[in-house]
């Protein structure tokens, strides 16, 4: 199977895909029209996407921010751990990565990269994952796209949860950072991403950097 984006909802095909691990940052509250001071909504919304995902490794790893909003921390980490507990999954690593330490009065300035399996999951044990704390800082803006994360994120996961030519599924592809770095590690991908304007930002992303890695095969053809 070739790797590929889908224009598209991840409830149209999610039950129908094949792959061996998810990984995954879904949307905020505002995103999908949810309230911050109602997350309990946020939570089905969780639960109804990963209630349907199958990967064969069993593992699911998500990554993102708990939030300030209106004076109080919104824990969205506490509800995606609630939220698959209710699915029957254990919480296998909870990371933390460090994006600054500078102050921020209105973001919180680190991220949660949280995985969850059942059973006994197949970890290869990367020395890049160990480490319970990350320092990999911000994620590039690619064209103005705010909700990026470092590549270096993605990579350390999928190093510790695949093998190469694995599938690497990501139900929210966004910028197409999981795309990226499953391509830098010789895994294949499955993308879906909703927004139309998302998608083409993260398929001019996935073919500039294929151009440019295939620029440099070549420039090293040339040197030989």
């Amino acid at each position: 199977m070739k790797s590929k984006l889908i224009l598209g909802d991840y409830k149209d095909c999610i039950s129908e895909l094949e792959y061996d691990y998810l990984f995954t940052s879904p949307p905020d509250f505002e995103e999908i029209g949810i309230d911050p001071s109602k997350p309990e909504l946020y939570q089905d919304f969780l639960i109804e996407v990963f209630r349907a995902a199958r990967p064969k490794s069993s593992a699911f790893t998500i990554a993102f921010t708990d939030r300030k909003y209106n004076g109080t921390i919104v824990p969205k980490s506490s509800i995606l751990k609630h939220s698959m507990s209710c699915l029957g999954y254990n919480l296998l690593t909870h990371k933390i990565w460090v994006k600054t330490d500078k102050v921020d009065l209105y973001r919180l300035t680190y991220g949660n990269v949280m995985t969850f399996g059942k059973g006994k999951v197949k970890q290869y044990m990367s020395k890049e994952f160990k480490p319970d704390v990350w320092f990999d800082g911000y994620g590039e803006k690619y064209k103005k796209y705010s909700y990026g994360m470092p590549i270096s994120i993605a990579k350390r996961c999928i190093l510790n949860y695949t093998k190469e030519n694995d599938i690497v599924y990501d139900p929210f592809m966004g910028s197409g950072t999981t795309a990226i770095a499953s391509e830098k590690l010789g895994r294949r991908w499955l993308g879906i991403e909703l927004s139309e304007n998302y998608f083409k930002i993260a398929n001019d992303r996935i073919k500039n950097f294929r151009d440019s890695n295939l620029q440099t095969k070549l420039d090293f053809i040339k040197d030989d």
